[in-house]
């Protein structure tokens, strides 16, 4: 293939790639976004500052490489990419893109289309393909609350004619348990000291009193439906949930709706006292007999500290770590790495560079302006003043913690280590094979790709909630 392939070609054939849904919901993210969204795409050349070089620059070869070694390759850019070693990647452009790329252009384009995505942690899948006569590796690069398609474009020798960085679109249909015709939604507004944050109330139809839950977001800036991609956890819970009688809050996060200082990033600022608010804001709503919050993954870990701080009937904590989180995404990282049996020297260094983080989170040897897996110090100071454990100990009120045994951000021996924690009567523990992180359903191993395919959360844990929410104990199993 020449190498100075026309840019409209190279375009046309990038733009042919299949779009994919963006992935977001972690069981460790970043806190620190601003409320700036990405475009949905970037086609370099485009344009950015310099960072320090920590890639390895091609050796020239005449060779045409197989679609294994060009699928490698990318992998191994994508790895340069996401840890910022621009002025190598330079090197590895040849043609017209090669006097078009730059370090600044480099960086902007990862800079405008990271943003809000918080720490790059790994990659999840890279596909090959050949369109339009140009060689095409998809690598879907995961960060702590969001993933990036990444399109490499190669000539036979594995020199790169084009880069297209994308947003994949999102869709969302209404789960089959969704009964719309049971209840109505109507906007809210909640106030909170960053700005005020938009929030829905789903309510059953009827006049009589019925129970209410509130929603509380996992890690990141989640919006009120706890978008990930084309799916949507917290919107299908409302709906599921409003179907069957139980009035549901959910409401933008605050790292979502407004500007957040670094600084001021803490458990209780970004999760916890604004599910305080929503708590409160529905206990006014006459209809409502009580409330129960339901916290997922970082929610559920926050979920106890909700509940001392509010009126609450009861508490659910859904994939909540028990496990502190700064050793929790290691393990993530890690997860990630060996899921195609093979780890990379760059992959062991990012496996390093997060165990070197969180030991020194445990030792408390980190300031409140360091940045450690993409969050402040001074998140990582108000986590570890938080015993979760004993907050959940010390609850009174019926508790049920529930857990997809597909889930590899918060796997299934969390819950295990819940059960050996919590031991009062009024705990129940559910356990779902079938669901992943997302409280989706789907079969073999964990796999952050297919939080790129619209689902939806399990009907069977909907309504195990549902029946717990409304004052039945859940099972034990």
């Amino acid at each position: 293939m020449d190498d100075a392939l026309p840019r409209r070609r190279i375009l046309r054939a990038l733009a042919a790639t299949g779009t994919v849904a963006l992935a977001g919901c972690s069981g460790g993210g970043a806190e620190t976004e601003t409320t700036t969204r990405p475009g949905t795409d970037t086609t370099l050349p485009t344009g950015t500052p310099t960072a320090t070089d920590t890639g390895t620059t091609r050796q020239p070869t005449t060779e045409a490489l197989s679609p294994e070694e060009l699928t490698t390759r990318a992998r191994e850019l994508t790895l340069d990419l996401g840890n910022g070693a621009y002025d190598s990647l330079t090197d590895e452009f040849v043609g017209q893109a090669a006097e078009q790329v730059s370090a600044d252009v480099l960086r902007q384009a990862w800079t405008t289309q990271t943003s809000g995505k918080g720490e790059f942690t790994g990659i999840a899948s890279a596909d090959y393909a050949e369109q339009n006569g140009v060689q095409l590796v998809v690598v879907r690069a995961t960060f702590q609350s969001g993933v990036l398609l990444v399109n490499w474009a190669f000539d036979d020798a594995g020199g790169v004619v084009g880069l297209r960085l994308n947003q994949p679109s999102s869709a969302w249909g209404a789960p089959e348990y969704a009964d719309q015709s049971s209840f109505t939604e109507s906007e809210l507004t909640l106030p909170s000291p960053a700005c005020d944050l938009g929030a829905t109330l789903s309510m059953p139809t009827g006049s009589g009193q019925v129970p209410g839950v509130v929603l509380v977001h996992g890690s990141g800036p989640n919006d009120r439906d706890e978008t990930v991609g084309p799916n949507k956890v917290f919107k299908d819970l409302a709906w599921g949930l409003a179907s069957q009688g139980i009035a549901v809050l959910r409401y933008d996060k605050r790292t979502f709706a407004c500007e957040v200082v670094r600084t001021d990033a803490t458990i209780d600022a970004v999760t916890v006292d604004d599910a305080v608010t929503a708590i409160d804001r529905l206990a006014a709503e006459d209809r409502i007999a009580d409330v129960t919050v339901v916290g997922h993954s970082l929610g559920g870990l926050a979920a106890p500290r909700i509940a001392t701080r509010a009126d609450v009937a009861r508490v659910v904590m859904l994939a909540a770590p028990h496990t502190p989180l700064w050793r929790l995404i290691p393990e993530q990282v890690r997860y990630l790495a060996e899921l195609d049996e093979t780890v990379s020297d760059a992959e062991r260094a990012q496996i390093e560079q997060f165990d070197q983080a969180a030991d020194r989170i445990a030792a408390g040897e980190f300031s409140d302006d360091d940045s450690l897996m993409g969050f402040p110090g001074t998140f990582w100071r108000s986590l570890t003043q938080y015993d979760h454990v004993a907050a959940a100990q010390a609850l009174s009120v019926p508790t049920l913690l529930a857990q997809g045994e597909r889930d590899y951000q918060v796997p299934p021996s969390e819950l295990d280590a819940w059960a050996g924690a919590l031991t009062r009567e009024t705990v129940s523990f559910r356990s779902f094979a079938a669901l992943n992180h997302l409280l989706m359903p789907g079969e073999g191993p964990a796999n952050p790709s297919e939080y790129f395919t619209q689902n939806h959360v399990g009907v069977d844990l909907v309504a195990e909630v549902a029946e717990f929410v409304a004052g039945s104990p859940a099972r034990v199993v």
